[in-house]
């Protein structure tokens, strides 16, 4: 009885942080020989479990839908497979059930919300129990700074702690496809509290940001497999989330977009940012929804858009307006270019060369992006140079296969002038024939 009753507290709302075997010297799970387990990183074995470890053949016994769960999560863990046990994270004697709950043992039970990050930190802070693991030992560091930890130091319990992204009892490593951290995953476990209307609703804060994410050009582009498109740690951080209203996360794009930060700090937009904390990428190019920018940017009707800031009948908006219609007439050219190129290669049937111009639309398609990037520093002289360059390759390939069409057409018209021929000598040869026949048989019959 005293053994149930002990195991039925100690994991009814358990928890196994994620922490590494504070104990594991101790022996609570050894390998098959008897001995503490070698890192995680070098073993790939699962340890064995001594038989009359409690918490685990207790719980198993049990076969119930809340207090064996957090076992059978355990087992499948990577704290499992580095030697953690129970005893590790809630305390206790676990090779003692009389003791297994004892305070004298170190039980502590289900830790206090406020007390998870610290407890994690006994391993996870200690650089020399994580270095077989190539693992850093700063995380308590940045968490306590971050925007999660103050505010659950100011004694905001639904703040996240190391248990709400990385999970409780069934712990995976970073790389493993199936855990809440793995990188194709993010965007749904930081949606599982940042979705929550009771949660952010009464802080007046936004809770769509999963819903805004999932509409924006970097989800479509993650979604279809590639996972090097920013996800929210990528621009928020992870265990050091920092304030969205910072200068480096608002300033975060700089780190991916190095062409267009360049031409932006080389505009009047930089020196504005300098002086009174905008614009910046955010204020054209949203937050979480960021959708693949087009020319009608310069002139929408959007709060995002260039009328969002400036008046219409202003120098600023003018400048756009001018650089959108360099810009329309230059993307024009290259996709009459790209489109008559294509429609040559599908019907001109061979016998042209036409590798030359794929190498030149090539090229334009890389000018045009860094084009777009160019706009960001809001320069019309500078856009018009580089449209030059670019109209004048479409202009180029379009003239090359307006010559081609020609010479197909020059080709086909003597060739059907060489069957005219063909046939008209063929047959004044047959009538020629015909008439030398008959006059031989009127010379035999006279």
């Amino acid at each position: 009885m005293a053994r149930a009753t002990a195991c039925l507290f100690l994991l009814v709302f358990g928890f196994a942080g994620p922490a590494l075997a504070s104990d594991v010297s101790s022996g609570a799970i050894e390998n098959e020989t008897g001995s503490s387990p070698p890192p995680a990183s070098l073993s790939g074995v699962m340890p064995r479990i001594p038989e009359n470890y409690n918490c685990i053949t207790c719980h198993e016994d049990l076969d119930d839908e809340t207090l064996t769960p957090p076992v059978n999560g355990w087992k499948e863990s990577a704290h499992r497979e580095a030697g953690v046990g129970c005893a590790d994270c809630h305390g206790g004697d676990p090779l003692d059930e009389d003791n297994a709950m004892s305070k004298e043992a170190g039980f502590i039970g289900k830790p206090a919300t406020i007390d998870i990050p610290a407890l994690c930190s006994k391993c996870h802070s200690n650089a020399k129990m994580m270095r077989p693991y190539n693992q850093r030992s700063d995380q308590y560091g940045l968490y306590s700074g971050s925007v999660h930890g103050r505010k659950l130091l100011s004694g905001d319990e639904e703040a996240p702690t190391c248990v709400s992204c990385h999970g409780k009892h069934k712990i995976l490593r970073v790389k493993d496809p199936n855990s809440r951290v793995f990188r194709k995953n993010i965007p749904e476990t930081c949606g599982v509290c940042h979705s929550k209307k009771e949660v952010f609703e009464k802080r007046r804060k936004p809770f769509n940001q999963l819903a805004l994410y999932k509409k924006s050009w970097h989800y479509e582009k993650f979604s279809n497999g590639d996972l090097l498109v920013p996800t929210c740690v990528d621009c928020h951080g992870n265990h050091g989330v920092i304030s969205s209203k910072s200068r480096r996360t608002q300033t975060v794009c700089f780190n991916c977009h190095s062409s267009q930060t360049d031409y932006y700090k080389a505009s009047p937009h930089w020196d504005a940012y300098q002086k009174q904390g905008e614009p910046v990428c955010l204020n054209c190019h949203n937050y979480h929804d960021i959708m693949k920018p087009t020319i009608a940017k310069f002139t929408g009707d959007k709060d995002s858009d260039c009328v969002g800031c400036h008046d219409e009948s202003g120098n600023a908006y003018k400048t756009g307006v001018k650089i959108q219609e360099v810009m329309k007439s230059t993307i024009s050219s290259f996709v009459s270019a790209s489109a008559k190129l294509k429609y040559f290669k599908d019907n001109a049937r061979g016998g042209f060369e036409t590798s030359g111009l794929t190498e030149k639309i090539g090229k334009a398609a890389e000018q045009i992006e860094n084009l777009n990037a160019l706009t960001h520093k809001l320069d019309i002289s500078a856009v018009k140079r580089e449209s030059d360059k670019i109209t004048r390759i479409s202009d180029s390939v379009s003239a090359s296969i307006a010559y081609m069409w020609e010479e197909i057409k020059t080709r086909k018209i003597g060739l059907v002038t060489a069957w005219i021929v063909f046939i008209g000598f063929t047959f004044t040869l047959w009538m020629k024939s015909k008439y030398w026949k008959r006059a031989d048989r009127h010379a035999k019959s006279k």
